[in-house]
């Protein structure tokens, strides 16, 4: 059976028993409020933070909350002010919530009922301490220093609300900085988490003391809460690494420590405490790593420092005296035993993250022209394999040297219905090389004979009747969008938008990247290496790029700056 409402509450009671992982009597509830501003009398649920807290509830049945910022923070271009509310409510409250938001559909667990997205249990989850690495998690909960927390969590699974934070990465920065002023909750980097209801109850009858011993013994001595009886727990060491367990031990435990060998002196393992009675997690952690040796270096003051010396060549013809001091790296001196596995650095080093056959089956790496074997229509095949891989949202390709031909020889073959397609070109002419001796009169000849020699051609090749070549006052804008009128078809559940950077709008551009946009998370970006007119011809990498996201805002960027009639090449609408 899938995990719902009721056995949140069930499990929200058994965390709330005396004694089981702490002693809590209320929560504090703080609350990130969107006011939009045409629906007056509603507040939405950006996101909620109820911590359990052993502090007495309060007596007033009234709920007052109070607002942390005075006046609200706006978003310019939105609908929307925030407010960050927190109040008080005591533990019988929250369940009281989750069997309202069950019977009604309606999350109320203060003074007004929240506007709330389809909000769905998740179920329950345990959040460790910060350890070598920091936990996205961590930068929402409140105080998690110690063994960790359980979170229990509602899930907007449709984020209407919130989605046009996820889609613009830059209002959502705004925000979160205008938040953490105000309260220590950094929403962007757990962006996920929007619209949410968080439930978090800290582990505090007992706290672990961690070592690691010369030969690699993994040591954790559980130290009970003074007035908390201690009780038999089971404590599970695991060290992961590289996908694979290479060190597993497991004990009982009650007050004293416990060792486990796992042959890992400078740490990276990981361990979870675990009541058997109560079947409770009452700690874990994160990778963990020891220091085993320091490295010192020193560096006597005053010692002579030697300097190389040389002569720059300066255009007037005179030698310019130029002095570099050098510096001398010391031995280090070492403080300790410096551990040391057999496999580094070659592992960490490891020449590629994956297979090169897998990462070319899903074309994230191909190369082209060269000693690759691969051409033009090979090139163009991939380009359209991943526009169907990944275009169901749109595709915007991206190249200044992008013209109606290259359109309809990648875009047009995007199989998805209705995908938001764009073309972004700087309206450049392929370079043509010109060879040693050549005139520049000849040259300019040449580049717009191949023009109408292209044009004449690509017009045979889709079946249309050869035309003369376009008169001179024929722009290049005319001329690509005649080509698109002409060569169009039907447009069948076509939306496309093709558009020029010109003159002194927006700025130059030379890269050339496939973008594919997505709706649920970051976009995926490929880079062509080559411009579209030239792929497979000559040696060039098809390539995923590490951050799509950050290429689809910079094409944003560019594209908003020339909306407009006069930077608009060709639409279907």
């Amino acid at each position: 059976m899938p995990w719902d409402i009721s056995d949140h509450i069930n499990h929200l009671q058994k965390l709330l028993s005396p004694g089981a992982i702490g002693n809590y009597k209320s929560f504090e509830v703080t609350e990130i409020l969107g006011f939009p501003k045409d629906r007056h009398n509603q507040i939405t649920n950006f996101m909620s933070l109820l911590v359990a807290e052993p502090s007495d509830p309060p007596t007033c049945q009234t709920i007052n909350p109070t607002f942390l910022n005075k006046e609200r923070i706006e978003l310019p271009g939105t609908r929307w002010k925030f407010g960050i509310a927190r109040y008080r409510i005591s533990s019988q409250q929250v369940v009281q919530a989750l069997q309202g938001l069950s019977n009604t559909g309606k999350w109320k667990p203060g003074k007004s009922t929240l506007n709330v997205g389809t909000l769905t249990p998740i179920p329950p989850q345990f959040v460790p301490s910060d350890a070598v690495e920091a936990h996205p998690w961590n930068g929402i909960l409140k105080n998690n220093f110690w063994v960790g927390s359980h979170v229990l969590e509602l899930f907007d699974t449709q984020k209407t609300d919130v989605k046009f934070l996820l889609q613009e990465p830059m209002l959502l920065t705004k925000l979160a900085a205008e938040v953490m002023a105000f309260v220590k909750m950094g929403i962007d980097g757990l962006s996920d988490r929007l619209g949410n209801v968080l439930i978090q109850l800290p582990v505090t009858v007992v706290t672990t003391g961690v070592s690691g011993s010369p030969n690699g013994d993994f040591i954790v001595h559980p130290i009970w809460r003074s007035g908390t009886t201690p009780r038999q727990l089971r404590v599970s060491c695991e060290k992961y690494a590289d996908g694979t367990v290479e060190g597993y031990g497991s004990e009982d435990v009650t007050g004293s420590p416990a060792t486990i060998p796992l042959h890992s002196p400078a740490g990276g393992a990981r361990y979870v405490l675990w009541d058997d009675g109560n079947k409770l997690i009452l700690g874990a952690s994160a990778q963990t790593a020891f220091i085993t040796a320091i490295s010192m270096n020193i560096q006597v003051v005053g010692q002579s420092v030697s300097t190389r010396e040389f002569s720059f060549p300066l255009s007037n013809g005179t030698l310019q005296s130029v002095a570099v001091p050098l510096i001398e790296t010391p031995k280090p001196n070492i403080i300790g035993t410096p551990t040391h596995d057999p496999r580094e650095p070659w592992q960490k080093n490891r020449v590629f993250r994956d297979s090169l056959k897998s990462i070319r089956t899903r074309k994230e790496f191909v190369q082209y022209g060269g000693n690759s074997g691969s051409g033009m229509q090979d090139a163009l095949k991939d380009i359209r394999t991943l526009l169907q891989m990944h275009g169901k949202v749109g595709a915007w390709l991206w190249d200044p040297y992008l013209d109606a031909r290259d359109i309809l020889a990648t875009l047009f073959y995007c199989p998805h219905k209705g995908a938001d397609l764009r073309a972004l070109t700087a309206g450049a002419e392929p370079p043509v090389v010109k060879h040693k001796g050549g005139d520049p009169k000849t040259t300019i000849f040449c580049q717009r004979a191949i023009e109408w020699l292209r044009s004449r051609f690509f017009a045979s090749w889709i079946g249309l009747k050869p035309k003369a070549a376009p008169l001179p006052r024929q722009t290049w804008k005319d001329r690509q969008c005649e080509i698109l009128k002409n060569s169009k078809g039907n447009c069948k559940d076509l939306r496309l938008q093709f558009r020029i950077r010109e003159g002194t709008a927006g700025w130059p551009f030379h890269d050339r990247f496939l973008i594919f946009p997505s709706e649920t998370g970051p976009a995926t970006a490929w880079s062509l290496g080559t411009s579209v007119n030239s792929v497979g011809q000559q040696h060039h990498i098809l390539q995923k790029v590490a951050d799509g996201e950050l290429i689809r805002l910079a094409f944003l960027d560019l594209w908003n700056e020339l909306n407009g009639g006069d930077y608009l090449v060709w639409s279907t609408s």
